[in-house]
């Protein structure tokens, strides 16, 4: 079966290299692991472990010094001998052999018995390689509970190659077998916390699962209604892919198949089990994306099958008696709002091909792989401590309308942490949503990605739902693109504020594209309303009765009426406002719990197939690492920085804030990355843009960006190198800024302090400004070694339409580059109404550019006389 484009298949376990090898009897289970990475220390005994006994072949046999008469006579003089002896000599000779087999038995199994123990303790085997790290090692006498200690030039061990041989295959000294225990460089992933972390996410899953009715209708609203359904069951997600290979258009998912009831919101209209009818309601066929020019007979006949039945349905529509074949278009959120049913739905099975289905479940398995490794890589680096989840948006992402800590990250934070916790972990996610006041939309914050949330976080959390007006494909590839240059290559998960009934914006065309093309990147979108819909509750007939359980502070979604944690408050005024869905076009507390259930949900069953492979591999006796992680060899990867942050700031970034990118700046050594069995292991691996710009998308460093709003949680690139009298302004909220009328209402009615700063939103406006030319001249150095493109972008605060008045048409600003005068009329307003694009390309990609890369960069800006003020928010650099 052909691999689809852009696919990359995993290689199986190492002794692949020497096909004369003898594959191991574990061949076939391997096979099953196709998808994932691969051991490097296996192979040698036909367990996938080298031998350590200095076995060579059989026993040796003596020298050729006599013949084999000479020989016979020696055999028959000791027998004779033998014979001659005293019945009592015969057994002292006896005893004395049989106690020294004994005796060697003993200590034979002493000696595997303190292996084993070894063994058990670390969760790996025994037989390792000394490889040196940076960083340190685990300390037992100092009793620092096995954290690691500051010592640069410890020793910690891998397992060996599959060739019996060290990494190092020039290092005569690693050329022996070294049987010393194993040491941790870092925090240790024990057999003992993976299992107290399995219970953690079994604890969140039985509660989700009653939580909402019931495991069927948990995974519908939780991980069915994602805009691609997730597949996330261990024994289907190891089958082989020959297996998965069903032609029928249905979705192989056990689960499914007992869902009869539960799954009448999903299969709606069709009897065949599609998501709808597929057809236009003129009763044409839709075959923008079924249409491949095939002259398959039978998907001739399943296109002219769905037409008669949508023909069907108009005719009888209004005397069928199932409510859920009633399509209400007419629903009104508030005041203009209405939840719509998709007509087509692009990437289900009933719209595909055979050819094309079975394309879609290499996508799915990609997209699984990407989630399992990200837990993996997580829960096994002995220098991680937190796992970080980093969220871009807007408003809705920023919590607004609600209190801070109803926000649906802060909802996350709460949810998951107890299995972070068990693992030795803490989670951090990290709210860098912004209100609209400063003037921001996805076009210009996408490129700040590095700056607004930590370049390390493990995955990325976008929401723009009310700024995305056409062409916003460009920004969310872009983001998806540039996450894959970060160190740990994060997904990019999408949360939409509404939602379509039938799909989470699955009928876009434009998202169909973006979810096969990068699914093995993991991208994927969560919408609140399609996961509402999912669960089966007829929001279409209470609507008929006048209900509108998506209007303005309505409470109670269907299913509760009020949050989990909103079920213990003892004040009835904050119980019902937690059960708030929508407080006006922003979700309200009980809106975002699905939101932060369904990303809570997905990650830890991501979390639970992978602690299945890890422990599958300490229970073979292997160090689970070596399937996830290799030693650094190139400039790119986990710890290396490559030039992607300047030196010095990201050191003091690392001693400050982030203790999981540790980097000897003195050695440039690294100590391990992810391994690269996974896309993309260099930029030109990566698929095409589709909608983005290849020279600003199809680069080896994510952009640069000085972000003067707040919050930031990452590394700023451009660093201000002259100041002068320019000033650092931050919009100063109160405790009450962005907060509801009714909640402002509760807590000053409460009076607690502890309440009001966690009811404090996060976001604020901010810029550097001046006003006068005594102010003198503002000098930013830009990030030149990682500028391959030599765009230049300025942002001003505050509006979302200052750019160009505040830097094009303002006579008064002088920009310079290097001292030379930049030229306005090559300047244009880009990405957005609030930017301006000073520079668009070094001249070698922009034959209009007069700019050139230097090795030092350096961006100025001068008022020449009182002038309106200048405030610029962002300066990003690419």
């Amino acid at each position: 079966m052909p691999i689809p484009q852009g696919e990359v298949e995993m290689p199986t376990q190492s002794y692949r290299d020497d096909p004369s090898r003898e594959i191991p009897d574990f061949q076939e289970e391997e096979e099953e692991y196709s998808f994932l990475p691969a051991h490097e220390g296996e192979g040698g005994n036909g367990n996938g472990i080298p031998r350590s006994d200095g076995y060579i072949g059989a026993a040796g046999s003596h020298g050729r010094g006599g013949s084999s008469r000479n020989c016979c006579e020696d055999i028959e003089l000791c027998r004779s001998g033998y014979s001659r002896l005293s019945i009592w000599t015969r057994s002292m000779v006896m005893l004395t052999v049989c106690g020294l087999l004994f005796y060697g038995a003993y200590e034979f199994g002493v000696d595997e018995g303190e292996r084993e123990g070894i063994s058990k303790l670390s969760g790996v085997g025994n037989l390792v390689r000394k490889w040196k790290v940076f960083g340190g090692t685990v300390d037992e006498e100092s009793g620092n509970g096995g954290r690691y200690s500051n010592s640069k030039n410890a020793n910690t061990n891998s397992v060996a190659n599959s060739n019996g041989r060290s990494n190092n295959e020039g290092d005569a000294d690693n050329a022996k077998v070294d049987k010393s225990p194993i040491v941790y460089s870092g925090r240790m992933f024990t057999k003992e916390q993976l299992l107290s972390t399995r219970k953690s996410v079994q604890d969140l899953v039985d509660l989700l699962h009653d939580y909402y009715a019931g495991e069927t209708t948990a995974k519908n609203m939780l991980m069915r209604s994602w805009q691609v359904e997730w597949k996330l069951n261990v024994e289907e997600y190891l089958e082989k892919d020959e297996e998965d290979n069903d032609e029928t258009g249905n979705w192989d998912d056990d689960d499914n198949s007992t869902n009869d009831d539960d799954d009448d919101n999903v299969n709606e209209d069709n009897d065949n089990g599609a998501v709808d009818d597929g057809s236009n309601d003129d009763g044409s066929d839709d075959d923008s994306n079924t249409d491949d020019g095939s002259d398959d007979d039978n998907f001739k006949k399943k296109k002219r099958k769905q037409k008669n039945h949508k023909k069907n349905k108009k005719k009888h529509e209004n005397n069928d008696d199932d409510d859920s074949n009633n399509n209400n278009y007419n629903r009104h959120l508030g005041k203009k709002k209405g939840v719509k049913r998709a007509k087509t739905i692009h990437n289900h099975p009933d719209n595909l091909t055979p050819e094309q289905i079975q394309q879609h479940k290499h996508y799915s398995k990609q997209r699984t792989t990407k989630l399992i490794t990200t837990m993996a890589q997580a829960l096994l680096n002995p220098l991680q401590d937190d796992f970080k989840i980093g969220t871009i948006g807007s408003s809705v992402a920023a919590g607004h309308d609600n209190c801070h800590y109803d926000s649906y990250e802060s909802q996350l934070q709460r949810t998951l942490s107890s299995i972070f916790q068990s693992a030795g972990m803490n989670l951090i996610v990290q709210n860098a949503g912004e209100g609209g006041g400063c003037g921001d939309t996805h076009e210009n914050q996408v490129f700040c990605i590095t700056h607004n949330v930590s370049p390390d976080v493990d995955i990325i959390h976008y929401s723009w739902t009310y700024f995305e007006h056409g062409g916003a494909e460009k920004a969310r590839e872009s983001l998806i693109r540039w996450g894959q240059q970060m160190p740990k290559r994060p997904m990019v998960h999408h949360l939409v504020a509404r939602g379509k009934a039938n799909t989470c914006e699955g009928d876009s065309k434009e998202n169909a594209m973006l979810d096969n093309t990068y699914a093995a990147y993991g991208y994927n979108a969560f919408c609140i309303q399609t996961g509402l819909y999912f669960g089966g509750h007829d929001y279409d007939k209470e609507q008929e009765e006048g209900i509108n359980r998506f209007g303005w502070q309505q409470v109670g979604d269907g299913y509760h009426n009020t949050t989990r944690y909103g079920e213990l408050e003892e004040d009835e005024e904050r119980r019902n406002g937690l059960g708030t869905v929508y407080r006006n076009w922003h979700p309200g507390p009980l809106g975002f719990q699905i939101a932060s259930d369904a990303f809570a949900y997905v990650y830890s069953m991501g979390v639970l197939m992978a602690l299945e492979l890890i422990e599958k591999d300490m229970d073979a006796g292997l160090d689970p690492r070596d399937r996830w992680f290799v030693k650094s060899t190139d400039d790119r990867g986990l710890l290396s920085t490559d030039g992607e942050y300047d030196e010095t700031e990201l050191m003091n970034f690392i001693e400050t804030e982030n203790k999981s990118l540790l980097h000897d700046a003195s050695s440039k050594q690294r100590l391990l990355e992810p391994k690269l069995s996974l896309p993309p292991q260099t930029v030109k691996d990566m698929p095409e843009p589709l909608f983005c710009n290849p020279l600003y998308c199809s680069i080896p460093h994510p952009p640069s960006c000085i972000n003067y709003e707040k919050p930031t949680y990452g590394v700023p690139g451009p660093t201000v190198q002259t100041q002068n009298e320019w000033k650092i302004w931050k919009q100063n909220n109160n405790w009450a800024y962005e907060v509801g009328k009714k909640d402002i209402a509760l807590f000053k009615r409460w009076n607690d302090e502890e309440w009001y700063q966690k009811c404090t939103h996060l976001d604020a406006c901010g810029g550097i400004t001046a006003s006068d030319s005594s102010q003198g001249e503002l000098v930013f150095e830009l990030p030149a070694s990682k500028m391959t493109t030599g765009l230049i972008i300025v942002c001003g605060c505050c509006g979302k339409k200052v750019g160009e008045d505040m830097f094009l048409k303002n006579e008064n600003l002088e920009i310079k580059l290097n001292g030379k005068v930049l030229n306005k009329s090559k300047m244009d307003v880009y990405p957005n109404a609030k930017c301006a694009r000073l520079v668009k390309a070094f001249k070698e990609f922009d034959e209009d550019s007069d700019i050139s890369k230097e090795d030092e960069l350096l961006l100025s800006f001068n008022l020449k006389t009182n002038a309106n003020e200048v405030k610029i928010s962002h300066l990003i650099a690419l």
